[in-house]
C-alpha cells in the first residue's frame, strides 16, 4: 500500500511565495491523518528569518527541510538531498516541470521505476510556456521523449487537462483534482474602502491592466476608495508597476502594501470590498477561495477557471482588458447594498461545500493508492 510520498518543492508553507506553498501543505497535513508519511524538501524562498533552514523538522505538514538556496536556477544542495532521499518513498510527487530539483528528481525516479505524480501547476498553458520559451522547450522535448505516459499527471481543471494532453499526448494519464483549502476562521470584518489585488507580483497576473482599469472606472475614481496591491515579486517588475502608477497620476488611489500573511492576510481579505484577480492565465487561483472564505466576492479573469463565480452569484468572470475590468468595477460600485450583502452571504458556504480539504482529502488518498 502506498504510504510514503516525497515532495521536492520550490516553496512550502509557511512560505507565501506562491499558491502551491499553501495548497500542497493543506494536502500533506491531511494525508498525515490517513497514516501517510509525507517528506518535503523545499528551498527557503519566501520564508521569514525565524524558520530554521538546513535542518529536518517534524511539522504538522510532514517531515520537512528548508534548504538555504542562493540561486533557484542552480539549487545544488537541494538536488543532492533530494536524490539522497527520494528512493525511500512509494511515490514521488512533483510540482514543476522546469524547477531544476523537480526534473532532476524526475529522471532519477524514472530510472528506479518509482511511481510519479506530476502536478502541472499552470506551467503548460500557452502564455506560461511563452515566458522564457527558449529555456523551456528543450526541457519539454526531453521530458516527452523519456516520460511519455509513465507519470500520472495532476491538473486542477478541465483546461489544464487539455494543456497536459497537448504536450504529452492524448493517452497521457491525468487525474483532475482541484486545489482544496483549509477553511480559515472567519475574521471580524471592518468594512474597508478598498478593492484588493493579493498575490504574486508577476507579469502573468496582469496587474498593469488592473491599474489602468481603475483609472478608466468613473465610479472608482469618483469614490474615496483605493486599490490595495498586496504581495511581492521581482523588484524590477514591481518598480515598473510603481512607475506606471506614478505616470497615470494614481499615487493617491493605488497603494502597495507588500507581503501579508497569517491573521493580517485574513483580515485584509475580510475587510476588502471586492477582490480582483485579473491574470492573463491561471490554472486555478487559490486566492479566489481564500477571498470567498472571508465572504468577500471576487472578479476573476476568463484566463482562470472561475465561471462558477457567476453561476453561484458570488462574483464575476470577465475578460481582463483594462476596458472590461473597468466596466466590472463600475458595476460593483453601482450594485445596491442589499444585493451586495447577498453576494457576501453566499461566498463562504460555497467554499465550505465544494473546496474543504478535510472533506475531500479522500480524492488524494484514492489517487495515491490506485497507482
Amino acid at each position: 500500500m502506498v504510504k510514503k510520498i516525497f515532495f521536492p518543492l520550490e516553496v512550502f508553507y509557511p512560505s507565501q511565495a506562491g499558491g502551491p506553498a499553501n495548497s500542497i501543505y493543506w494536502v500533506t497535513k491531511n494525508l498525515l491523518k490517513h497514516d501517510f508519511k509525507p517528506t518535503i524538501i523545499s528551498t527557503d524562498k519566501g520564508l521569514q528569518p525565524k524558520v530554521p533552514v538546513n535542518k529536518w523538522i517534524e511539522s504538522d505538514g510532514g517531515k520537512v527541510i528548508y534548504i538555504k538556496t542562493k540561486s533557484l536556477n542552480f539549487p545544488f544542495h537541494q538536488i543532492i538531498l533530494a536524490l539522497a532521499n527520494f528512493s525511500k518513498s512509494d511515490v514521488v510527487h512533483l510540482s514543476s516541470f522546469f524547477f531544476p530539483t523537480s526534473f532532476v528528481t524526475a529522471f532519477a525516479a524514472r530510472l528506479l521505476r518509482k511511481k510519479i505524480v506530476w502536478s502541472a501547476r499552470g506551467e503548460l498553458d500557452t502564455a506560461a510556456l511563452n515566458h522564457s520559451r527558449m529555456r523551456k522547450l528543450p526541457i519539454l522535448w526531453c521530458l516527452k521523449k523519456i516520460f511519455k505516459k509513465y507519470p500520472t499527471f495532476h491538473s486542477t481543471c478541465r483546461e489544464e487537462t487539455e494543456y497536459i494532453r497537448m504536450v504529452f499526448g492524448d493517452r497521457a494519464r491525468v487525474a483532475e483534482i482541484p486545489n482544496y483549502i483549509e477553511i480559515p476562521d472567519k475574521a471580524a470584518r471592518n468594512s474597508g474602502k478598498y478593492i484588493l489585488y493579493i498575490g504574486r507580483i508577476h507579469p502573468k497576473k496582469a496587474i498593469d491592466n488592473l491599474i489602468k482599469a481603475v483609472l478608466m472606472s468613473e465610479e472608482f475614481m469618483n469614490s474615496d476608495f483605493v486599490l490595495k496591491i498586496a504581495g511581492t515579486g521581482k523588484k524590477e517588475f514591481e518598480n515598473d508597476l510603481r512607475e506606471l502608477v506614478d505616470k497615470l497620476g494614481l499615487n493617491q488611489k493605488v497603494i502597495f502594501v507588500g507581503q501579508v500573511e497569517g491573521i493580517e492576510k485574513q483580515k485584509i481579505l475580510a475587510d476588502a470590498f471586492w477582490t480582483i484577480m485579473p491574470s492573463h492565465t491561471e490554472n486555478f487561483g487559490i486566492v479566489v477561495l481564500e477571498s470567498l472564505a472571508q465572504s468577500t466576492p471576487v472578479i476573476a479573469s476568463k484566463g482562470s477557471p472561475w465561471a462558477s463565480l457567476e453561476v453561484e452569484q458570488i462574483g464575476f468572470w470577465t475578460e481582463n482588458s483594462p476596458e472590461m475590468l473597468a466596466s466590472k468595477i463600475d458595476d460593483v460600485f453601482k450594485m445596491p447594498d442589499s444585493e451586495y450583502e447577498k453576494y457576501r452571504s453566499r461566498c463562504r458556504g460555497f467554499v465550505e461545500r465544494e473546496f474543504d480539504i478535510q472533506k475531500n482529502i479522500g480524492r488524494w488518498v484514492d489517487l495515491y493508492e490506485s497507482l
